[in-house]
This record gives C-alpha cells, structure tokens and sequence, in this order.
C-alpha cells in the first residue's frame, strides 16, 4: 500500500467517510460504492459455523482454499488475510463476538473484502507505521486491482480462515490468551509445503520445541525488565511467543522488555511485524528484513527506521488533518456566500 494511498484513507476515517471514487451506483441500494456490503446486496448474515481447530489444520484449510480458489502461486495474499483478520480491531473478552463476525466475513463478496482489509492494514499502520512498513509484503496486494478469479481465492481463504476459528484465537482482548498460538506461521508453512514441490519448503520451529527451549533458558531466573531479547533468525517470532508466554505466566509484562526479531525472508518479517502486533509484545518490539550472517545486528537500524516511520506518520497526519480543516472550511464559506448568477 503506497503512502498516497493510506493518506487518501486516512483523510476519509478523519472526514468520518470512506474514500469517494468513481463507480456506479447500485439501483437496488442507491450507494456508489461497491466497496461495501450494501452496494453489493448483502444485508443479512446468516450463521456461518466456526470454531478454533489445530494450527495444523488452519494452516491446511487456509492453503486449500487458496490453491483450489484462484490456482496462483501468490502467497502474499492469503497470509495478507489472516493477517487482516488476526488484526482486526474488534477485541472482546474470550472472543465472544467472533461467531458473529465470522458469518459477517462469510457473507461478503471478495471486493467488499478486498477493501476491508486495506482499511484495516491502514488503521494499524497509524499505530505502528514501522511495522506495517515491515509488513508491506502482504499488505500491499489490497491496493490492487484484483481479477475475479484472485477476488473468488480471496473469499475463499477468508471462509476458510473464519470457519478454522481465527478470530477465536485472535479475537480476545487478552493478549495472553492471543499468544497461545501462531497462526502466521501455520499459515505460511502450509503454503510453502503446497510450493515444495517445487524445491521451496520452508519449516519453521514447532511451538513444542520453542515451549521446552524457552522453559531451559529461564529455569536459572527469569530476566529483568528493561532486558532486551535478539532473534536473529526469527521466522515469524515462534520463540518469542513462547517466551511471552512465560513472562505472563510469572506476572511480567512484555512491554517492559525490548524485543528485536530479525528474519531474512521478507514473507515471514512481514508476518513477525504482525505478531508483534496480535501478542502485544509492546512499543519496544522491533522487526527488521536483512542477512544477520552479512549485516550483523540490526538493533541500531530498526530503532532508526522506526523513529522515521513515526516521524513520517506524523507528517501525512498533519497535512491530512489540514486538508480535511481547508475542506470544512471551504464548504461552510462557500454555503454562506453562495456564487452569484449573472442577471
């Protein structure tokens, strides 16, 4: 998603309004936008049966759908999804909504989904600018002009993600409860296993595996707060979700740690940046794209890019806040002193 793009979302959250563009309007509904659910006639949600399975099987269902839906070798789009979902703002105790909102995704056609998800990837990048910049490799299809067999595997996936409980896991306001799992990385080893065929598998570390290795690693005592962790192989953060897991368990926070994850594949930084956000690991939870083997630490350069990102937020926020002022201001002018007609 270009810059352009996320201001031109920006100045229409902060107008209270979605972006204007041109399109016809439905003559069923009267709305000129079929980026939403009225355009496209869909007024009523009926049940959609959903509940949390193993991330095994999310994985497969999610890479399934994908590969059975739109027959393209696109991974981008599918883990964008689960990304969209896993961050949607819509929190409540023990996920107690996610039912009703998985027969609400269910319900919507691929377009309508399209532009949901790139509001929502706009959205948190005002929060956290660097890491949805990290993250642009599976944002950035939502500005796309999709085809139509891409816009069926985007509600396919999205009916396969909701059906295998995403927003069960991911729905609770409890960060603890959102970090018994990583669905990034199920989501992303499922579609690569589909690629290995082709002589690109990929495996990540098993939860188990990173439960026992952090259990080792803090059985002498547990660190400090204000203590920094370094990941320089990270994947998509499995170690990290674990050794959150055991700081809460011990009634430490994880904002009071610092957190750097450092990842040579751009897919999986991309899904790293997003559980940072989904295990609320905190303001000091850095994720970073590069070779540690040819760059070393990237500690020093994550904390610049991140004061850029903020700094370059703040730019787009002002002049975004502008131009809604100059717009409002202009329209009640131009309603107090109407244009005269010549006689």
């Amino acid at each position: 998603m270009s810059h352009q793009d996320l201001a031109d979302q920006i100045a229409a959250a902060l107008k209270g309004r979605r972006p204007r563009a041109e399109h016809k309007t439905s003559e069923a509904t009267g709305c000129d936008n079929p980026g939403c659910a009225r355009h496209a006639g869909v007024n009523s949600f009926p049940h959609f049966p959903s509940a949390a399975r193993s991330g095994a099987d999310f994985g497969e269902a999610v890479a399934d759908a994908w590969y059975k839906a739109s027959g393209s070798s696109r991974m981008d789009i599918p883990v964008g999804i689960v990304a969209a979902l896993a961050l949607w703002p819509t929190k409540t105790e023990g996920a107690t909504h996610a039912g009703r909102l998985a027969s609400y995704f269910a319900a919507q056609p691929g377009r309508v989904l399209v532009q949901g998800y790139g509001e929502c990837f706009a959205a948190t990048w005002m929060k956290r600018p660097d890491l949805l910049d990290v993250a642009a490799p599976i944002t950035q299809w939502t500005s796309e002009n999709l085809d139509e067999t891409l816009l069926r595997g985007v509600q396919a996936v999205t009916r396969a993600a909701v059906r295998s409980g995403v927003l069960h896991y991911t729905g609770s306001s409890d960060p603890a409860f959102r970090s018994t799992i990583d669905l990034m990385s199920w989501t992303v080893t499922a579609l690569r296993h589909h690629s290995s065929r082709q002589g690109l598998g990929e495996y990540h570390t098993p939860p188990d595996i990173s439960t026992t290795m952090t259990r080792l690693l803090t059985a002498k005592g547990l660190p400090q707060p204000g203590q920094w962790f370094c990941e320089p192989t990270a994947g998509t953060g499995s170690m990290f979700r674990a050794l959150a897991e055991t700081l809460r368990d011990h009634n430490l926070d994880p904002h009071d740690f610092g957190w750097m994850m450092q990842e040579l594949s751009p897919l999986a930084a991309a899904a790293a940046a997003v559980n940072v956000l989904v295990w609320d690991l905190g303001p000091r939870a850095l994720v970073a794209c590069g070779d540690t083997l040819a760059q070393g630490d990237l500690t020093a350069a994550a904390l610049s890019h991140q004061r850029e990102m903020f700094a370059h937020r703040d730019r787009i926020t002002d002049v975004t806040v502008f131009a809604v002022a100059t717009h409002e201001a202009n329209r009640l002018l131009n309603s107090l002193f109407p244009s005269s007609t010549a006689a």
